[in-house]
């Protein structure tokens, strides 16, 4: 094709008030775009832009490269300093499949004239919807030519410069495809992003602001949305396949990783229970009392998330195991307790649930020695709404009841006699519902737990509540399991950088003493600072509250009869044994070289782990989802499942009271005497009487 520059001899610069010409880019203001292309007038009368480019980017006739996608590689970065994109255009193969000819053209050549065409009777109907299309093809001719040239690689055989369109320039070009592509360091701020719960727009806002500007992001928000589908695309039906294959290395790496999994005639997967080797030791070291709760909208299955909780020397949530389960019944729950017994081996002292009566069922058929402590908040708050039509005075009665349920000073006898004297007064001895609470009171009564070591750390499944709270900050309902997981890991480990702050803070400081006893100030050495301040108490309490009544001696043993003038004089019995002294010291010097070797491996497997290509979007997607495309797939995804209760739930009384307080009624306002929706504040009468004094 002969070039335009010989055809236009003069060169002569149209002056358009659109283009901004070349002998003005001397003239530019700061702030404007910068001049990409020159005008030139054919001899037809329509315009062509000529890229400014510098030479070393642009290509010529008979340029060499070593392969067929360098030579494409060069043309594309040379549109995109240019302003326009490219596209891959006809081939010429040889029988062998080489390529003998490749045509790459601007992206805006050729047309969509059959695409735009308007059928006038489609148009004229008024019932039909059309959808609103736009073309970007224009026919431009600008393009490249490759060939063939056998070991010598690729030559470019033509070369066509001129565009029939503006090319963009400046600002826009950030908007180019060859400046949309997102590097490795955007991909892992997206998936890392989503770990803490924030979508795509939202990392997409941070990233402008840890760029500077959105120009300088290099991507817009369509790739970051594009790559988080690409994420789920990746995993797609697999999705069962490839938790368990996770579950199965992590086991292989280490042999404290605890998972099991069930699945249903079909295949699919409807269980699975995990633990690894912190949540176990933790277990071991804080599980005397339990909490287990069930959650909701976690993943796309609607599967039951259902943490293993209990509290640490903190005070804090503090997570043993956890599991999925595609149905609250009796026979899933069975299955993850018997599973948890399996990882765990040793039961629990007491487990704290809600009045599900699955559980009910369940537990027992597991824990055989473990007592079952019923949720107290679950059960309070249920005396409004059946008891509301029942009495008159209700703050009264919860007065009174609430000194005989949450007292732990008395005895099961006076809770018992103090519980009857109430529903006498009240006159609710026959009420249904009190006498099966009264009848279970062995299962959620404080005085009933005064004894059991431990049990006082939970009275109810506010940690469950808590910790299901905390891990919705980080889950959000349309994960797959694969994703699910790696938001699990990431808040276990903000949880136990919890504790290990905590810990820091509790070594670095030291408490103000309230008494000169060695005993208080060993405490503070010993405890953690939560639990420091609770011991402390119980000192004070000691020296101005309990007496010591007799001491005796039995087996070398001595025993302390204590009587405690806040619990109505009971008297407590104390044994105190002599420990013997001969303990062996750890060696330090074994400790420190072996953390200096962990520490070094700890080094190697995360530069080792960067080492892959980047190019590959599989090798990508393998090294943030840390999951392979199995190569068969066993397990399928599990069918979504329905919630329990999420049928046409029943109203009770008391939420019908609220719901109609909430209603509009009509009533008699004060200013106008009329029936109305309104009152004297809002009486239109007022605003009119307003407006007339003024």
């Amino acid at each position: 094709m002969e070039s335009l520059n010989s055809v236009v001899g003069s060169n002569e610069q149209i002056k358009d008030p659109h283009v901004i010409n070349a002998s003005d880019s001397d003239f530019l203001e700061d702030g404007m775009d910068e001049v990409s292309s020159i005008p030139f007038e054919s001899p037809g009368g329509g315009m062509y832009w000529k890229p400014r480019v510098e030479a070393e980017f642009k290509p010529y006739l008979n340029q060499s490269f070593r392969s067929l996608e360098d030579g494409i590689e060069f043309y594309r970065e040379y549109g995109r300093k240019s302003g326009f994109e490219i596209r891959r255009h006809t081939e010429k193969k040889h029988e062998d499949g080489t390529v003998l000819l490749k045509h790459i053209v601007c992206s805006r050549a050729g047309s969509n004239e059959s695409k735009m065409d308007v059928d006038f009777d489609d148009f004229s109907s008024s019932s039909k919807k059309r959808r609103r299309t736009v073309s970007s093809r224009c026919g431009c001719k600008a393009k490249v030519v490759f060939k063939f040239d056998g070991l010598k690689g690729y030559n470019v055989l033509s070369f066509v410069e001129e565009h029939c369109h503006f090319l963009v320039s400046g600002s826009g070009k950030q908007f180019l495809k060859s400046n949309r592509v997102l590097g490795l360091a955007h991909k892992k701020l997206v998936f890392d992003g989503a770990k803490a719960n924030m979508g795509p727009n939202k990392t997409y806002n941070f990233a402008k602001e840890l760029c500077g500007s959105y120009s300088n992001v290099g991507a817009t928000c369509t790739e970051f949305k594009n790559w988080s589908r690409d994420v789920k695309l990746y995993i797609g039906d697999r999705d069962a396949q490839m938790i368990i294959e996770k579950f199965t290395d992590k086991k292989e790496m280490s042999d404290g990783f605890f998972y099991d999994y069930a699945v249903d005639e079909g295949g699919r997967l409807t269980r699975i229970f995990w633990a690894d080797v912190i949540g176990r030791r933790n277990y071991d070291v804080f599980g005397d009392v339990i909490s287990f709760d069930s959650t909701y909208s976690t993943n796309k299955y609607n599967m039951k998330f259902v943490p293993f909780t209990g509290l640490d020397n903190y005070k804090k949530c503090v997570v043993f195991a956890a599991g999925l389960i595609a149905k609250e019944d009796i026979d899933n729950y069975v299955w993850i307790f018997e599973v948890f017994m399996k990882c765990m081996i040793r039961e629990p002292k007491c487990i704290v649930t809600d009045q599900c009566p699955a559980m009910k069922q369940a537990i027992p058929t597991v824990f055989t020695e473990a007592r079952h402590r019923l949720c107290m908040w679950h059960i309070m708050k249920k005396f409004n709404q059946k008891l509301a039509k029942c009495i008159s005075k209700m703050d009264d009665f919860k007065r009174k009841i609430n000194a005989l349920i949450w007292s732990i000073d008395i005895d099961p006898a006076t809770f018992e006699v103090g519980w009857k004297d109430v529903m006498k007064e009240y006159k609710l001895e026959s009420n249904e519902w009190l006498c099966e609470l009264y009848n279970i009171r062995e299962s959620w009564i404080l005085a009933y737990y005064a004894d059991d070591p431990m049990t006082g750390l939970l009275r109810t499944t506010s940690i469950s509540e808590s910790e299901n709270s905390f891990f919705d900050k980080f889950n959000r309902r349309s994960d797959t399991l694969t994703e699910f997981y790696l938001r699990y890991e990431s808040a276990m480990e903000k949880q136990r950088h919890t504790n290990a702050r905590l810990n820091y803070e509790g070594t670095k400081t030291m408490p103000r003493m309230d008494t000169p006893l060695l005993l208080e100030r060993d405490a503070a050495e010993l405890y953690t600072r939560t639990m420091f301040y609770e011991v402390q108490s119980e000192i004070m309490s000691s020296c101005y509250d309990m007496s010591i009544n007799s001491i005796s001696e039995e087996d070398g043993v001595k025993i302390f009869s204590i009587k405690d003038k806040k619990r109505h004089g009971k008297i407590f019995e104390v044994k105190h044994a002599y420990l013997n002294n001969d303990v062996q010291c750890l060696d330090g010097e074994r400790l420190d070289y072996l953390e200096g070797k962990l520490k070094e491996l700890k080094h190697s497997l995360c530069e080792s782990s960067w080492k892959f290509d980047t190019q590959n979007k599989n090798d990508v997607m393998e090294f943030f989802v840390g999951s392979k495309i199995p190569a068969e797939v066993i397990v399928k995804p599990p069918i979504e499942g329905r919630n329990k209760g999420c049928g046409r739930r029943i109203v009770g009384d008391y939420e019908k009271s609220i719901t109609q307080r909430k209603k509009k009624v009509p009533r008699l306002c004060n200013m106008c005497k009329k029936i109305d929706f309104h009152d004297a504040r809002t009486c239109p009468l007022k605003k009119t009487i307003q407006q007339s004094d003024v």
